[in-house]
């Protein structure tokens, strides 16, 4: 995808297994978010590429047409681009899966309440009710929500930025186990953080990308922080 100096990601190639967890390393600038938006679709034409999902060819269109084939992606920005703070927490959850709650074209109150009673109880979300505005959430009750959003699209491949940020430590560790249950489940997951021990700790391989490019690619039993580190910055690890 272009910027204003040229492509933000080039010559990427990677794989990602039903059931693995593949993390993306790199400093600011890296192009590790950009590399997500244009797998997911957020940059319409301004991509050129390919994409296969379960052995097949993927056109890579738009977000809309992703959800629909079983991609999610968390962006890392949940106030901004993740959630609609002025909305209750049961629109929240359904908006981007609304034909599954709906018969005939038309919500159903009975299938927005089972999915919503059914993902607060999942992802223990911590709410007075769910009509209640997101805003009124804490931090890391807001990001189950938007973890709870992309669940209930049944998702085949997860996207996540910084799944994990502003969050506390206890609903840190409540994530982590949701991560393992979807990689579990043969959910692929692709994430990035920038808590270099958190990638370690979740990833089964670790792609480090640096300017654009993919500087080194890791197994979780070659990775340390120290190379994790020395190929971020584009040096020989």
């Amino acid at each position: 995808m272009p910027g204003d100096e040229g492509w933000l990601v080039r010559d990427v190639s990677l794989t990602v297994a039903a059931g693995e967890v593949v993390g993306v390393a790199g400093l600011q600038g890296s192009g590790n978010s950009e590399l997500f938006g244009g797998i997911f679709g957020a940059y319409d034409s301004a991509v050129e590429g390919k994409v296969w999902l379960d052995g097949e060819p993927f056109a890579v269109r738009s977000p809309k047409h992703s959800i629909a084939n079983g991609m999610a992606y968390l962006t890392n920005d949940r106030k901004a681009t993740g959630l609609v703070l002025e909305h209750g927490v049961a629109q929240n959850i359904t908006m981007a899966s609304l034909r599954g709650v709906s018969v005939g074209g038309w919500l159903s109150g009975t299938k927005e309440s089972e999915a919503v009673a059914r993902r607060v109880s999942e992802f223990s979300i911590k709410t007075t009710s769910v009509v209640s505005p997101v805003a009124s959430l804490s931090g890391g009750n807001q990001q189950k929500v938007v973890l709870a959003k992309w669940a209930e699209t049944r998702p085949r491949v997860l996207l996540l930025d910084e799944p994990t940020r502003g969050v506390d430590i206890g609903a840190k560790h409540e994530i982590y186990e949701l991560l393992a249950s979807w990689a579990a489940r043969g959910m692929a997951i692709m994430l990035i953080t920038s808590d270099l021990q958190e990638l370690l700790a979740l990833s089964d391989r670790i792609i480090v990308m640096h300017r654009g490019r993919i500087s080194a690619v890791f197994t979780r039993g070659e990775a340390t922080p120290e190379r994790v580190l020395t190929a971020a910055m584009g040096e020989c690890a």
